[in-house]
């Protein structure tokens, strides 16, 4: 088996011991790779209940059988802890090359565990690992951080730190690499941040063994030459990257407008990707050996282009008319570790209280300047600021008075840009989504406007849902899919560990992996009624668009229809709890759930 070193490295923060461990390959077979290997270890013997901040919470960094490899769009890592902004299961995916280096040091992945008592950073550097001293650089941005650790470790070390948000607990921090790439969902920057953890550096020089380079180098080609047709073919996403989808979710009334109150946006062409590269010049950015480079730069102010989902939250979710306001804001987020998707949710959220009288602070949709300095009172929990980095779900039950009929988040974990009323399914798999509400949890084709029952595309949710659990274990960009096949995908497994793989084993990895997280949530709490949408979702049509009418589903009772039906598919009880012939089946150890 070639394609993993089959080892891990365990870090006490508290006592400063490291270990290392080898990697059974009959876990390998069961989980895959970089998710669910990684889901395994994190749950392996944690106990029920535990504070998210507490010591005891895990931190797991996590690469797949691509990392370090020559396979193009690859250069990815998982970061799976507790989530303090849900309270349950998080896994979250950076691209950049800190993943390529933390596989090059000789590990699949690493388990960081316990609390040090003054802030440090971890060095690794191939097989050698020590805990240094960060008190220097606690307060620091993600970019000077960065900066000084590769003054010191070498300018070839890759980074991922924290900001003044996760060093402050902010419910949604996140952690930054290569001064702009995000593990951007579910606060896995403040977990960070509690263990007194400011960054991890890696110096990675080993090579990775793989069974057959020259498919590798066959199969690359084929994805460059698709990149390219794609370009020729002048679509969107292979000018603009993900800033030009804009203009689709806009006509397709999937685009988050003023706190999801809307599903297109009149203004939304001073956002679009199209207009930011016709009015600065934009420089590609490739995140890793990548023909796509999706990433972009506006040379004329050395900033990064933002993308859909940041140009979606905190524009026209915010009632932001044009993009330079959102590219300031982008630069912020990334200094101070935050996820732009909560970060836009949560200020259009307030934004939507203060035009109600809910709230007396005077937070207006459309005010560029007052959303440039909330982003810095959340980071540093200054002023209204302390309240909104609690996250969407803790502001309603706080503020209440009706607020949370338009809180817009699942589990806690706020909605990205894509609004659950555009497209049939898209609310099922927000509720089924095993981090709460996530847009990368589906996988589903495109599909008409809800104006039907959903009950018809459950099975395929389910599938996709499975198919995409094999992209994060692998791992490979989401984007790269496009033009780097699920079918090329197994052709490279093969090459980079010598094993065989099929649809049937993907479905049954994916289904064992998803039972096994919804058994760990379930022993959180969760159950039926958490699998749920907003009441905004639910209840409250469109007012215009091709989706004019609709909500997420037709009906309370096609909700709970649809519910039931990929409960059974899955082999879960009618309360969403994995039922125990299920465990058994998929031979997931079962001693620690409900």
């Amino acid at each position: 088996m070639t394609g993993y070193w089959k080892k891990l490295l365990r870090i006490n923060l508290t006592s400063g011991k490291t270990d290392t461990e080898e990697i059974p390959e009959e876990i390998i077979a069961k989980y895959l790779g970089a998710k669910g290997i990684g889901a395994y270890y994190f749950i392996k013997g944690l106990k029920k209940g535990i504070d998210p901040f507490s010591p005891e919470n895990r931190i797991v960094l996590a690469t797949g059988p691509f990392q370090g490899t020559e396979i193009l769009s690859s250069g990815r890592f998982a970061v799976i802890t507790k989530s303090p902004l849900t309270g349950i299961f998080l896994d979250s995916y950076c691209g950049g090359m800190f993943g390529p280096g933390l596989k090059c040091c000789g590990f699949d992945l690493v388990i960081i565990e316990g609390k040090a008592e003054k802030p440090v950073y971890i060095s690794i550097t191939n097989g050698r690992v020590q805990i240094k001293d960060a008190t220097h650089l606690w307060g620091k941005t993600t970019a000077e951080t960065e900066k000084i650790i590769k003054s010191v470790e070498g300018k070839d070390t890759k980074v991922v730190s924290i900001g003044a948000a996760g060093e402050n607990r902010v419910l949604f921090s996140c952690l930054i690499s290569d001064r702009r790439r995000a593990a951007g969902r579910g606060g896995a920057g403040a977990v960070f941040g509690a263990k007194n953890l400011k960054a991890v550096a890696v110096n990675g020089t080993l090579a990775i063994p793989v069974h057959d380079a020259k498919k590798i180098k066959e199969l690359n080609q084929k994805a460059v030459q698709a990149v390219a047709q794609r370009r020729k073919d002048k679509a969107g996403f292979y000018l603009y990257g993900t800033s030009s989808v804009l203009e689709y979710s806009h006509r397709k009334d999937r685009l988050p407008v003023l706190n999801f109150q809307k599903g297109e946006w009149e203004y939304y062409e001073g956002l679009d990707g199209e207009t930011i590269h016709r009015e600065k010049k934009v420089k590609f950015n490739p995140c890793c050996p990548c023909p796509i480079a999706c990433g972009g730069i506006l040379t004329s102010q050395g900033k990064d282009r933002p993308e859909y989902e940041t140009l979606a939250m905190l524009g026209a979710n915010c009632g932001l008319k044009r993009y330079e306001a959102v590219v300031k804001a982008n630069e912020l987020c990334d200094f101070y570790g935050l996820d732009t998707i909560s970060t836009g949710n949560v200020i259009a959220f307030a934004m939507e209280c203060s035009e109600k009288g809910i709230i007396k602070e005077k937070i207006k949709f459309g005010d560029e300047t007052r959303l440039l300095s909330l982003i810095e009172e959340i980071a540093y929990r200054r002023g209204i600021g302390e309240q909104l980095g609690l996250g969407a779900k803790r502001l309603a039950g706080m503020w209440g008075d009706g607020s949370r009929d338009f809180a817009m988040h699942v589990k806690g974990l706020e909605l990205p840009a894509w609004n659950a009323r555009g497209q049939l399914g898209q609310g099922l798999a927000y509720m089924t989504a095993d981090i709460g509400g996530s847009h990368l949890r589906d996988g589903l084709t495109e599909h008409s406007p809800p104006d039907k029952p959903a009950l018809g595309v459950v099975k395929e949710l389910v599938e996709a849902q499975n198919k995409s659990t094999a992209k994060d274990n692998y791992i490979i960009c989401a984007f790269a899919l496009y033009t780097i096949t699920h079918e090329m995908c197994l052709d490279y497994f093969k090459a980079a560990t010598g094993l065989e793989i099929n649809e049937e084993k993907i479905q049954g990895i994916g289904n064992r992996i998803f039972t096994l997280i919804r058994s760990f949530n379930c022993g959180e709490g969760i159950r039926r009624k958490d699998d749920s949408l907003p009441a905004r979702a639910m209840n409250e049509p469109l007012p215009s668009g091709v989706a004019k009418g609709c909500t997420a589903f037709v009906s309370a009772e096609d909700k709970e229809r649809c519910l039931d039906k990929y409960y059974e598919l899955r082999g879960w009880n009618e309360n969403g709890i994995p039922k125990k012939e299920t465990l058994e089946e998929l031979d997931i150890e079962a001693d620690r759930f409900p």
